[in-house]
C-alpha cells in the first residue's frame, strides 16, 4: 500500500506502532492494535479477490463492534467508500440509500438480513457477517494480504446519509484528509481546552453513538491517535452499557440525551460517578444536566451533523472572576450568525441562521443540485438551518432549528428555551414545544410533554410564569397548551420527531 497525505488507515498505523499491546473489547473479544492491523491487511486482501476497486461503495449495516471498527480501516486501505447504513431509518428510506449510492457491496450482520435481501446485490456482493455459510466475516479473515491501493488523502473515503427527518436522505461525500481532520479537531477542542468531557490518551472509550452516525462521531478515529483502550457494546441497551461500561473501567462515552437519561435511570447508576460524556444531537433538558452534576458525571455538548461533522463543543471561559459555558468553534471552522435582513450578528444577544464554513465541509449534497445550492454558498459557507445566538464569551447558543422555531406575531418564539424550562420541572421526561397554526398571530406554542408523577398542566403553567416574572422567557412565549402523552416519537438519531408530533397535534 502506497499512502499519501492524511489517510483514515494512517491512524491504525500510528496506533499499531505506538500502542501495539491496547485493546479493543467487543463481544466478549480483547484484540491489540496490532491484531486488527494485519486483519484489516488480510480483509483487504479479501475485498480486492471480491472484486471491490478503488471507488467502489460498500455499505455496512452493524452495530457497534470490532468488525464494524475493521471494516472502517480495510475500506481505507483498500480505497472504497465505506456507507455505514443508517440501519434504524424505515426500511423503504434505507433500501433508497443504498440504491442512491451506487452501493455494490453490503456487509450486514444477521439483525439486517431483510435489507440485504431488498438491496437488489446479487448474493455474491451480500457478505453476511455472521453467516456460516457462503461468503463470511471468518471467510475475509482467512484471505491472503492485498497487495495495496494507492491512497491519497483527498481520495473518497466515506458516504453518509441525512436521517431524512426534513424528507428523503441526502447523501453527502467525505475524503480521507476531511475525515482525518474532523476526527483530529474534536480531540484537540476537548483535549487542550477547558472541556468538561476532556478526552486524554489514558482514557477508556466507548461510543454509545451508532457507526452509522459520523462513524460513531469518529470514536474509533480518536481511540487509535490516543491509542486509548476501545470498548464496543454492540446494539445499545442502557443496562448492559452502564455494565459493560463498570466492568471495563470505561471513563469517557458519547451519547445523545436520550441516551443518557435511560443511563440515569439504570439500577447501578451510582456506579457512574465521574464518568465522562461527550453529548449532542438534540438540545439537553436541564433536569437531565442537573442530574448529572448531582451525580458527579462531567459532560460537553458537541454540535454538529452528517453534512458538516463537528463544529463546536461547549467549553468554559472566565471572565472577571465569572465563568461561562457556550458553544466554540473546534479548531479550522469559522462560524457566522446571519439574521433575517442578510446581514452578520455582531453584538451578544443577536440571533440569527448559523453559517460555518470548514475545511471538511463536503462538496455539496450527492446527486442533489436543487438541496446543495440552497444549503452551500459560492463562497463556500454552509447554512445549517439552525438559529443561533451571540454570547457575551465570543461563543453561541443553539436556540432552534429554523425550520422548528415558532414565528408568532412576526417573532421568533426559540422552541428548544422553552422546552429546556418546562424540564426543569420535577416529574418531566421529555418535552417538545411545536407551532399551531393561529388565525391572529401566525402561529403560537403547544407543548407535548411526557411526565411521571402527579404533573399536571397548571403546575407546568405556574412554573412558567415565575420564570416570566424573573425575566427568562417573554409572557408570548408560554405555550397555550400542555398536552401531556405516554411516549414522544424519535427519530431514526435518537432525536425528538417534531414532524410526526406537528401532524398529529397541530392539524386544525
Amino acid at each position: 500500500m502506497e499512502k499519501t497525505g492524511l489517510t483514515v488507515i494512517s491512524l491504525l498505523e500510528r496506533a499499531k506502532s505506538l500502542f501495539p499491546d491496547q485493546v479493543v473489547v467487543s463481544g466478549g473479544k480483547r484484540v491489540s492494535y496490532e491484531e486488527i492491523y494485519r486483519d484489516v491487511e488480510r480483509i483487504s486482501g479479501a475485498l480486492q479477490t471480491l472484486g471491490v476497486k478503488k471507488g467502489d461503495i460498500i455499505g455496512v449495516a452493524e452495530w457497534n463492534t470490532l468488525r464494524f471498527v475493521e471494516l472502517l480501516y480495510a475500506a481505507s486501505m483498500t480505497g472504497a467508500v465505506i456507507y455505514p447504513v443508517n440501519v434504524r431509518l424505515p426500511a423503504e428510506q434505507a433500501v433508497y440509500t443504498l440504491h442512491h449510492s451506487g452501493c455494490g457491496f453490503l456487509f450486514a450482520s444477521s439483525d439486517f438480513e431483510p435489507l440485504a435481501a431488498k438491496s437488489g446485490l446479487p448474493p455474491q456482493r451480500r457478505i453476511m457477517l455472521d453467516d456460516q455459510s457462503g461468503t463470511n466475516y471468518q471467510t475475509l479473515l482467512s484471505g491472503k494480504e492485498g497487495f495495496g491501493a494507492r491512497i491519497h488523502e483527498d481520495d473518497l473515503y466515506s458516504m453518509l446519509y441525512t436521517s431524512g427527518t426534513t424528507g428523503t436522505p441526502k447523501g453527502v461525500l467525505y475524503t480521507n484528509r476531511k475525515v482525518v481532520l474532523g476526527a483530529m479537531s474534536i480531540v484537540h477542542q476537548l483535549g487542550l481546552f477547558r472541556a468538561q468531557a476532556k478526552l486524554q490518551s489514558d482514557d477508556v472509550i466507548m461510543p454509545l453513538i451508532p457507526f452509522f452516525h459520523l462513524w460513531a462521531w469518529g470514536s474509533a478515529f480518536h481511540a487509535a491517535y490516543l491509542g486509548c483502550k476501545y470498548v464496543l457494546g454492540g446494539r445499545f441497551s442502557a443496562e448492559a452499557a452502564v455494565d459493560t461500561i463498570i466492568r471495563e473501567g470505561v471513563t469517557w462515552i458519547n451519547a445523545v440525551p436520550t441516551m443518557v437519561h435511560e443511563l440515569m435511570r439504570s439500577t447501578r447508576a451510582e456506579e457512574l460517578r465521574g464518568l465522562k460524556i461527550l453529548v449532542g444531537g438534540s438540545p439537553l433538558p436541564k433536569s437531565l444536566s442537573t442530574q448529572m452534576e448531582k451525580m458527579g458525571v462531567k459532560y460537553s455538548m458537541i454540535y454538529g451533523g452528517t453534512d458538516m461533522l463537528a463544529a463546536a463543543i461547549r467549553l468554559e471561559t472566565s471572565k472577571g472572576g465569572e465563568t461561562k459555558t457556550s458553544l466554540h468553534p473546534v479548531p479550522f471552522v469559522e462560524m457566522r450568525v446571519v439574521k433575517m435582513d442578510g446581514t452578520s450578528a455582531t453584538r451578544s444577544g443577536e440571533m440569527g441562521e448559523l453559517y460555518i464554513r470548514a475545511p471538511w465541509l463536503p462538496d455539496g449534497y450527492y446527486k442533489d443540485k436543487e438541496n446543495t445550492s440552497a444549503s452551500f454558498t459560492s463562497d463556500g459557507w454552509f447554512r445549517t438551518g439552525d438559529i443561533a445566538r451571540l454570547e457575551e464569551d465570543h461563543g453561541i447558543q443553539i436556540l432552534d432549528r429554523l425550520k422548528d422555531v415558532i414565528k408568532s406575531g412576526g417573532e421568533w418564539i426559540p422552541t428548544s428555551t422553552v422546552e429546556s424550562i418546562i424540564s426543569e420541572v420535577e416529574g418531566v421526561d421529555t418535552v417538545a414545544v411545536i407551532g399551531k397554526q393561529n388565525p391572529k398571530w401566525g402561529e403560537r406554542p403547544i407543548a407535548v410533554v411526557k411526565a411521571h408523577g402527579n404533573n399536571t398542566a397548571e403546575r407546568i403553567k405556574q412554573h412558567l410564569d415565575e420564570q416570566v416574572q424573573k425575566g427568562r422567557i417573554a409572557k408570548w412565549w408560554v405555550p397555550d397548551e400542555i398536552i401531556f402523552v405516554d411516549e414522544i416519537p424519535l427519530t431514526s438519531v435518537g432525536k425528538i420527531d417534531k414532524k410526526t408530533l406537528k401532524e398529529k397535534y397541530t392539524q386544525s
